[in-house]
């Protein structure tokens, strides 16, 4: 519909009066309002179109995201990969679908490698086919298995296992296994961790042994296998976890006098991991305090001789003095001292010194407590043996606040992300509305202010009758139109001559109509 040029006048008028109202400071901040308006909204409507993005799938296989992501384009979804084309995300609200169109087409493939996979086999299956499902089903549910350790993305299983052998649990044939995790960015497992991967592996292959598994991360690094030795990282682990169990027990202690936050602990301690090995033989004392004897043999032996002649062992010509009798007897014991032999395994990992230091913010030692009974506190909870060489340092200094801590990552929702622009669209329309109606009363307190002008000016300079004298000293004002007035307005007059404006107007007031 075209606007004639009347109203198009009238419209410019309008517009022209409406501007009229404001000042050049409320027109400055009009404008900058309004373009702050247009900027909001633009940046809400282009946030509020932005889809939220939801994992589809992860650790994908190359083969099996091509395919998904084809599917996705042939049916115009949205998604973006990550991870390396790994993972792949599309709109919240079309995961459930996406994910029920992909089980349709058999994608992912990856997902029926486990157990299940031995549903397929059919009794005209060769044995040789069964040996091999078996062991893809086996490394598939290790490798599920172990992706649940944490910091391990994915895992790659594979068995080594001599041909034309079977499962079976009395098979001697050597076999072997080796195992590739992929780590998170920046992770690294704990020996404890890469411990836990051999005793799976092993525990699920019957006749493996755990020095035929080979554990290496995606990085490179031989974690564990045949000729490594381990030795060091268990008693580096052993060391660290005593460090962490002694630090842990004194940051806990002084959190109780002092705070959270107001203590700094470092331990240091030196393990003996030597295993020894002590055999002693001890005398057993009886109840009268002296060792016990114990007859462990006895032997006895008697001869007797009846008759005449020479009886045997006695020299030969010696006089006997004819028939008579002989009787020889002996008898011998065997005796030896109780004894107790104790042997005692030392366990290796023990304590052979420690060095603890410990810093406490001066500004937080609480009335009365004195740094001597703190350090006295910390030595009973560390177990600190001067005898053996052990030094704890403990110090006092006022601590630096930290404000700048890092602020948790909260992920943000469509509406979270919304609300905000929203808020900000308001105020400005709320300001607006301020400023519109400030105009508006301007603009009338002006038109009113023309009127009374006007009718003063006409109440001066036409006769009246019947009127008294003027009783004020409000000198006549000529009429002069609105928009070729200048001058002082009507309020400045108003506050000047206040109670001559007041005459006059309570003489206009009572004029005869």
């Amino acid at each position: 519909m075209a606007i004639i040029p009347t109203d198009a006048s009238r419209m410019k008028e309008t517009a022209r009066r409406f501007a009229s109202g404001f000042s050049r400071g409320q027109k400055v901040v009009t404008v900058i309002a309004a373009v702050a308006v247009v900027l909001v909204a633009v940046v809400f409507m282009s946030l509020s179109g932005k889809p939220t993005y939801a994992m589809l799938f992860t650790n994908l296989q190359p083969a099996d995201a091509s395919a998904i992501t084809q599917q996705l384009a042939t049916n115009h979804v949205p998604y973006q990969l990550h991870d390396g084309g790994t993972t792949i995300l599309v709109p919240q609200n079309q995961v459930d679908q996406q994910r029920l169109t992909a089980a349709a087409a058999g994608l992912p493939s990856q997902t029926t490698v486990g157990l299940s996979i031995l549903d397929k086999e059919g009794l005209t299956t060769s044995q040789l086919t069964q040996q091999a499902d078996y062991l893809r089903a086996l490394q598939g549910e290790l490798e599920q298995t172990i992706d649940s350790i944490s910091g391990v993305t994915s895992t790659q299983v594979s068995i080594a296992l001599p041909a034309n052998q079977t499962f079976a649990l009395g098979n001697t044939t050597p076999t072997g296994a080796s195992v590739l995790v992929n780590l998170q960015p920046g992770h690294s497992l704990t020996y404890g961790q890469v411990q836990a991967v051999v005793s799976l592996t092993a525990s699920a292959v019957p006749g493996l042994s755990r020095s035929s598994v080979t554990v290496a991360d995606s990085s490179g690094n031989l974690l564990a296998g045949p000729g490594v030795n381990d030795t060091g990282a268990a008693q580096s682990s052993a060391s660290a976890a005593y460090d962490s169990s002694v630090q842990a027990r004194i940051g806990a202690y002084l959190a109780g006098v002092l705070g959270v936050g107001n203590a700094d602990v470092q331990v240091n301690a030196q393990l003996n991991f030597d295993q020894v090995s002590t055999r002693s033989n001890l005398i057993v004392n009886g109840k009268n305090g002296k060792p016990e004897v114990v007859c462990t043999s006895t032997q006895q032996s008697s001869e007797k001789y009846t008759g005449t002649g020479t009886p045997a062992g006695v020299q030969a010509g010696a006089a006997t003095g004819g028939a008579g009798n002989y009787t020889q007897g002996s008898a011998s014991k065997q005796c030896e001292t109780s004894t107790q032999t104790q042997s005692t395994v030392q366990a290796p990992g023990g304590v052979t010194s420690q060095s603890i230091a410990v810093l406490v913010n001066s500004k937080a030692l609480p009335k009365g407590v004195s740094l001597a009974q703190l350090q006295a506190g910390v030595a009973a909870v560390a177990g600190i043996k001067a005898s053996r060489g052990d030094v704890l340092s403990f110090s006092a200094a006022p601590f630096k606040s930290t404000s700048t801590a890092a602020a948790p990552v909260v992920k943000k929702s469509i509406l979270t992300t919304a609300l905000k622009p929203g808020l900000a669209f308001l105020l400005l329309l709320v300001i607006l509305l301020l400023l519109w109606r400030a105009s508006r009363r301007a603009r009338k307190a002006s038109l009113a202010n023309d009127a009374l002008l006007d009718s003063l000016a006409l109440d001066r300079l036409a006769p009246v009758a019947h009127v008294e004298p003027p009783t004020g000293e409000l000198p006549a004002i000529p009429y002069v139109p609105a928009h070729r007035r200048s001058g002082p307005t009507v309020q400045e007059i108003v506050d000047a001559q206040s109670e001559e404006v007041a005459s006059v107007l309570r003489d206009w007031l009572h004029q005869p109509s």
